[in-house]
C-alpha cells in the first residue's frame, strides 16, 4: 500500500471509528496497537509488567477521546500524545522521577575511526534503557515510529527546535551508551 493509500485508508478508519464503527475501532487497534504497545514498554523500562495495563489505558483514551478529534490525518500523533500523557500520568502516580534533560553534560566521546561498530538489536534496546526518559522518548518517535519532526513536537508539546535539539542529543547519549558497553 502506498504511503497515500495508507494514510487514506487510516483517516477513514479514524471517522468510521468517530461516527461508532466498532470494526474500524478494532482494526484501527490492529493497526497502532503494537507501536503503542512497544512505545509504552520502551518508556516505561523498569515496570514492563504495567505496559500492557497501561496501554490499555491509552487505548480507552483513544476511543473516549477519538470523536474529539478534528484533524483525522493527525491520528498517530494524537495517539502518541495521548500515550505519552498516561505513561508520565503513571510516573507522576507512582513517584517515578523522569531524568531531567541535561544536554550541557553529555560526555564527549573520543573521536574512533571512520568505521562504526555493529550493534545487534538486544544491544541497542539494552543502550534505549540505558539513556534518559527524554532522550528514549525521541529516539523510539523518530526512528521506530517514523514520526516527523512537526509530529514529535506535537506529541512532546515542545518546539520544533526542542525536538532538533533533543534528538542531537539522544544519539550522542545512546552512541556514549553503545561504545560503553561494546568497549
Amino acid at each position: 500500500m502506498s504511503a497515500n493509500t495508507q494514510q487514506l485508508y487510516e483517516q477513514t478508519l479514524v471517522i468510521r471509528s468517530q461516527i461508532g464503527d466498532e470494526l474500524a475501532f478494532q482494526e484501527l487497534l490492529t493497526l497502532y496497537g503494537p507501536h503503542l504497545l512497544r512505545f509504552t514498554r520502551k518508556m516505561m523500562p523498569t515496570s514492563p509488567h504495567l505496559a500492557e495495563d497501561v496501554t490499555q489505558e491509552i487505548w480507552l483514551a483513544i476511543y473516549k477521546g477519538l470523536p474529539s478529534l478534528l484533524d483525522t490525518s493527525k491520528f498517530r500523533p494524537w495517539a502518541f500524545r495521548i500515550a505519552r500523557d498516561r505513561i508520565y500520568r503513571e510516573y507522576r502516580r507512582r513517584k517515578i522521577t523522569v531524568g531531567s534533560l541535561e544536554e550541557s553534560h553529555v560526555e564527549e566521546l573520543p573521536e574512533t575511526g571512520g568505521a562504526s561498530a555493529v550493534v545487534d538489536v538486544e544491544e541497542l534496546h539494552r543502550g534505549l534503557d540505558a539513556i534518559s526518559t527524554e532522550h528514549r522518548e525521541v529516539l523510539m518517535l523518530c526512528f521506530f515510529e517514523e514520526l516527523s519532526y512537526e509530529e514529535i513536537a506535537s506529541v512532546t508539546g515542545s518546539t520544533l527546535g526542542t525536538v532538533r535539539s533533543r534528538i542531537h542529543y539522544a544519539k550522542r547519549a545512546l552512541k556514549i551508551a553503545l561504545e560503553r558497553k561494546i568497549l
